[in-house]
């Protein structure tokens, strides 16, 4: 064999090892896609002098956001996946400043990645959205609310609650950050997740791409009267 076909040969192979080895960075970079921020309060400012009494019956209203976060791998290439979605409902109820009842739900067949691949099988064969369609937070010990001063500022405080996934409900508690503004109250925290402890098989859409055990549930809510 000349030369010349030892140097095709020998070209063929580096440009195979380049796609094999290049491949988890080319997907880590540029087929994984931009994800979105992770939810928390928004980054406007929110104006001083709430004039809300805090006192009543508060709905879960425009602006809210839910979603969850995975970590996958392929090849030592580690990424995160955000699903997001607006369909989020709910309502609260605060007497003489304690938050006594409040739930939120969630259309999980809503949640959207950047891939629409991903979020069929998200919807369906992880999630069963036809039979599971909400994914709900409840409270379950009442939330002191007196230390959320009026002024905007930004309170963080523990609450216990029960979060249901696929019809498993767990207790948990997370830290919410909290603060007032003149439309209402601002909240927004994640829950940390361990994927079979709500018996949601991990997906398989690509064998190659090792999804972590455990994630987060993420809110952002904005409670108006």
């Amino acid at each position: 064999m000349n030369k010349r076909w030892w140097w095709v040969i020998g070209s063929a192979v580096a440009v195979v090892l380049a796609v094999v080895l290049a491949g988890p960075w080319v997907y880590a970079n540029f087929i994984h896609g931009d994800q979105p921020d992770a939810l928390g309060l928004s980054d406007d400012a929110a104006p001083a002098d709430a004039s809300a009494e805090i006192d009543g019956t508060w709905t879960v209203g425009a602006g809210s956001k839910a979603g969850y976060e995975v970590w996958e791998t392929l090849q030592g290439q580690r990424v995160f996946v955000r699903g997001q979605t607006e369909k989020v409902s709910g309502t609260a109820t605060v007497e003489s400043e304690k938050l006594t009842e409040g739930t939120v739900e969630v259309a999980v067949a809503t949640i959207a990645t950047d891939d629409g691949r991903r979020d069929f099988q998200f919807s369906n064969s992880v999630m069963n959205a036809s039979k599971f369609p909400k994914a709900t937070f409840t409270i379950t010990e009442p939330v002191d609310l007196s230390t959320v001063p009026a002024d905007g500022t930004i309170t963080t405080i523990p609450i216990t609650g029960e979060l249901t996934l696929k019809g498993e409900t767990r207790p948990v508690t997370t830290d919410f950050d909290i603060r007032r503004s003149a439309a209402g109250i601002e909240a927004a925290g994640a829950i940390d997740v361990t994927w079979t402890d709500y018996k949601i098989d991990k997906p398989t859409m690509f064998a190659n791409i090792i999804v972590e055990d455990a994630g987060q549930i993420q809110f952002s809510i904005i409670l108006s009267k």
